[in-house]
């Protein structure tokens, strides 16, 4: 009699028997498994973020130097950019994964809490992590994006200023970032996403549009040929396929790092999950970020109040797949566009000041120029310390954020 395998060797304690639970035979399906491949995607980059942090310097005045010395290493360097891609890779599946949930109706009673969780798992990442991770950077695209994250906390009161390095004693902006970044975002995002599994159990997978029950709260369990433990399998499947075609293009495209952060920036433009919102920040101002980004998440939170009707079918939904393709193209417009345009600049020299304090000196920096810099007397030549404000009289303006999560590292 052969030994009992180790599933079964363990079943005592783990109790994974209960994992085959019946489900919808359509969640086998490529679409239906993106939610878990966020899931993968997310444990892989806090594995290479904690990797990364044992290299990686937050001080002002460091962290573009250790970044140097991670891209010169070459598996640290590795590690760098199958963090970015896989960042790249979870907005994408994430975004599809919304997009599959919405087109499906799978927002609709009793899945409303559902939905909300998930649109504010998409806000948390690509709004909180994405965004901090480009400011630890710490390059000229993370100053700059540091300037817009102040000016946009200009705007939010008493509660913009507490978040701000302006009281006494504060630490400087980009070690809150960094805590942010490596503590409370993958906190809020595991809290979230604990939340959102359990509704998903609870509920099971929702009817399709074709189904018959497309008009009921769910699949009757008599109908359901599929089992979670298959659907797990499938979700590891594609995983390891997406992700591992990730890390082959980790391998031969590094993380972008730009040049070392200067009062002087040149005009840039924020990475692709928000040039959509560039055309705005063009006509209002930095402001517009936060107006924009608002309305947008909040016209998601609106769609299962907007849509009550228990009919998943698309000849019952016309009204709102009308709205959403509509929406969908104005964004994927807007994102062309702003890929397209001039960089611009948008913050006023008075506002993007603050950042520089907590730049670097340019001589803090390996710069082939320095000592040209030295012999014809450039001003530069007086670093700017961090946490020191130093006047100026530059009267030009600052350029555009460039805002994200998955350039951490």
């Amino acid at each position: 009699m052969p030994p009992p395998s180790l599933i079964k060797q363990i079943e005592p304690w783990t109790r994974l028997s209960q994992l085959t639970y019946k489900i919808p035979e359509h969640g086998n399906r490529f679409f239906y498994s993106l939610g878990g491949m966020v899931v993968v995607g997310f444990l892989i980059m806090i594995a290479t973020g904690l990797l990364l942090a044992q290299v990686y310097n937050p001080a002002p005045e460091l962290a573009y130097q250790s970044l140097q010395t991670i891209q010169q290493m070459s598996g640290a360097n590795y590690l760098r950019a199958l963090h970015y891609w896989t960042a790249q890779g979870v907005i994408v599946a994430l975004l599809l994964h919304l997009t599959r949930v919405f087109i499906t109706g799978a927002y609709q009673h009793p899945r409303q809490v559902t939905w909300w969780i998930g649109v504010a798992l998409l806000a948390t990442m690509l709004m909180g992590s994405y965004f901090t991770g480009t400011v630890l950077k710490w390059d000229e695209e993370g100053l700059d994006a540091l300037a817009h994250y102040k000016e946009t906390l200009l705007h939010l009161g008493p509660i913009g200023a507490a978040l701000t390095d302006a009281l006494p004693g504060s630490p400087p902006m980009n070690f809150r970032i960094y805590v942010s970044h490596i503590a409370l975002f993958p906190l809020v995002l595991i809290f979230l996403l604990v939340i959102h599994i359990y509704l998903i159990h609870t509920f099971n997978l929702s009817p399709t549009p074709k189904d018959p029950w497309a008009n009921q709260p769910e699949i009757p369990e008599s109908e359901m040929k599929g089992r979670f433990d298959q659907h797990l399998a499938h979700i590891l499947v594609y995983s390891m396929l997406y992700y591992g075609w990730l890390a082959v293009l980790a391998f031969f495209v590094p993380a972008p790092l730009g040049g070392p952060p200067v009062p002087e920036h040149a005009a840039l433009k924020p990475p692709w999950p928000f040039l959509w919102m560039y055309d705005f920040e063009n006509l209002w101002g930095v402001v517009a970020v936060l107006f924009a980004s608002s309305i947008l998440f909040g016209l998601l939170a609106l769609v299962p109040l907007i849509d009550r009707k228990q009919d998943r079918r698309f000849s019952a939904r016309k009204p709102i797949l009308t709205l959403g393709a509509l929406l969908g193209a104005t964004l994927v417009g807007l994102t062309l566009h702003g890929y397209i345009i001039p960089a611009q600049s948008h913050l006023s020299h008075s506002h993007g000041a603050d950042s520089h304090k907590e730049a670097p000196s340019h001589h803090d920096q390996p710069d082939a120029h320095t000592d040209q810099h030295k012999k014809t007397g450039d001003s530069h030549d007086n670093p700017v310390k961090p946490n020191v404000k130093t006047p100026s009289n530059d009267t030009n303006q600052h350029p555009h954020e460039e805002g994200a999560d998955s350039h951490a590292h």
